[in-house]
C-alpha cells in the first residue's frame, strides 16, 4: 500500500513539473506576431516576416479609415460683408424719368377776357371811373419750373357817353408760382390810351406813357399741356397830353384765361 501511494505521488509530481515548465518557458525567437494573441484586424498578413535585426516588433496593421468630412453651406442670412457690393449688372435698365411738373413750362401762350374797368385822373384831380370789359394776352418762356418770363398785354375798354375809350399796356413781366396753382405776376412797360370822342367828329386821340402792372391768379384746371385760370390785375400809366399830366388806371377784376404750354 505504501508503495502504491509513493508511485502515485511520484507521477503527480512529474506531471506538475511538466505543466509548470510549459507555462513559464521563453517566447520563441521567430514566428508570426499573430501568435501573440493580437486581434484579427491588427494581425500581420500571411507570410509576413519582420526585418532582420529589428527584434520582435508587433504589427498593428493599417489604421482605421475615415470618410470625407461633411460639407457645410453658408449660414442662413449670410450676405456680402459691409462695404462690398455685388458685381454690376450690365443689362440694367434705367428707370424712366419722372413726369414733368405742371409748372415746368418751357413755352407758354395764352389769353382771356373778363370784367374790368378804366379810371382816369386829370391834372386838376378829377377822377372818372367806368366799368367795362378787360382782356389779356401773354407769350412766355420758362426760366425754371415755376418761373416764367412773359410778354404780357393787359387792357380794358369802356363806353363813356357814347365814346369808346381803351387803355392797352405791354409789359416785360415775371410770373411766379407760389404753389402749384396760385401765381403772382408783375411787370414794367408802355401803355397806350385811345379815346374815340363823339363830340369831336369821332376823331381818335392816342397817347403813350410808362406803365406798371401787378396781379395774381389761380389755375382752376390744369391739364398736361394746358390750363384755365382766373386772375385779377391792376395797371397804372402816366401820360402828358398838351403839356398836361394825366394818370390812367385799368384793371381786370375777373379775367378767365386759357394757357397752352
Amino acid at each position: 500500500m505504501t508503495q502504491k501511494l509513493l508511485v502515485i505521488g511520484t507521477v503527480l509530481l512529474i506531471h506538475t513539473a511538466a505543466a509548470h515548465a510549459q507555462q513559464s518557458g521563453p517566447l520563441p525567437d521567430a514566428g508570426p506576431p499573430g501568435a501573440q494573441g493580437f486581434p484579427p484586424a491588427y494581425a500581420p498578413p500571411p507570410g509576413y516576416q519582420p526585418p532582420a535585426g529589428s527584434g520582435q516588433q508587433p504589427y498593428y496593421g493599417p489604421g482605421p479609415t475615415y470618410g470625407a468630412p461633411p460639407t457645410y453651406g453658408p449660414p442662413s442670412g449670410y450676405g456680402p460683408p459691409p462695404g462690398h457690393y455685388p458685381p454690376p449688372n450690365y443689362y440694367y435698365r434705367y428707370p424712366p424719368p419722372p413726369p414733368r411738373l405742371v409748372t415746368d413750362r418751357p413755352f407758354t401762350l395764352g389769353g382771356g377776357i373778363g370784367f374790368g374797368g378804366l379810371s382816369s385822373k386829370d391834372a386838376y384831380g378829377t377822377t372818372t371811373t367806368t366799368n367795362g370789359m378787360a382782356y389779356t394776352f401773354r407769350l412766355g418762356f420758362g426760366l425754371r419750373p415755376g418761373l416764367l418770363l412773359l410778354w404780357d398785354v393787359e387792357g380794358s375798354i369802356v363806353n363813356r357817353n357814347g365814346s369808346a375809350t381803351s387803355q392797352t399796356a405791354n409789359f416785360a413781366a415775371l410770373q411766379i408760382f407760389a404753389t402749384h396753382r396760385l401765381f403772382l405776376k408783375a411787370g414794367f412797360g408802355l401803355a397806350e390810351v385811345v379815346r374815340n370822342d363823339a363830340y369831336s367828329g369821332y376823331d381818335t386821340v392816342s397817347d403813350w406813357g410808362g406803365a406798371a402792372m401787378a396781379g395774381l391768379g389761380y389755375e382752376l384746371i390744369q391739364g398736361w399741356n394746358w390750363s384755365l385760370d382766373i386772375e385779377a390785375t391792376v395797371t397804372g400809366a402816366r401820360y402828358t397830353y398838351n403839356n398836361v399830366d394825366e394818370t390812367w388806371t385799368n384793371w381786370s377784376l375777373v379775367n378767365f384765361a386759357i394757357n397752352f404750354f
